[in-house]
């Protein structure tokens, strides 16, 4: 599923306070592969929606369900544009380690992403800058 891989530094900033860099791996899809990526999960959701229709009493409940979770799964797959390998970096308020990356990926490919701090709750700010 490797797109267009490169290094990049990973910065993490906090208000008030100095940002934490660290080097990791981007990868950014192309228009072709993000649609590759989402026609793959319809399909998923497809498949596993036509598997439970002899099952009674679930596939009234069950069907809807699997493909509204799988288009909007798809919607989000095709929507992401880059995803960065998971790492883990300190908080730069608090210094608690916070998992980065992984999961479907995100909507830019440098940012800013915001998220909040795992331990202390406080807002961050995810950028990808080139790697020099």
């Amino acid at each position: 599923m490797a797109g267009d891989a490169g290094r990049v530094m990973v910065e993490l900033r906090a208000e008030g306070c100095d940002p934490v860099c660290r080097e990791g791996a981007l990868t950014t899809f192309a228009l072709g592969k993000r649609g590759l990526r989402a026609g793959g999960v319809l399909i998923g959701a497809i498949v596993l929606a036509a598997a439970i229709i002899p099952i009674p009493i679930v596939h009234l409940v069950g069907i809807p369900l699997i493909l509204g979770i799988g288009i909007a799964v798809a919607l989000r797959q095709f929507r992401s544009v880059a995803r960065l390998a998971p790492m883990r970096m300190p908080c730069p308020k608090c210094g608690a380690d916070n998992l980065m990356g992984g999961g479907l990926g995100y909507r830019s490919a440098t940012g800013p992403i915001t998220r909040n701090c795992e331990s202390c709750r406080r807002p961050l700010a995810l950028r990808f800058l080139p790697a020099s």
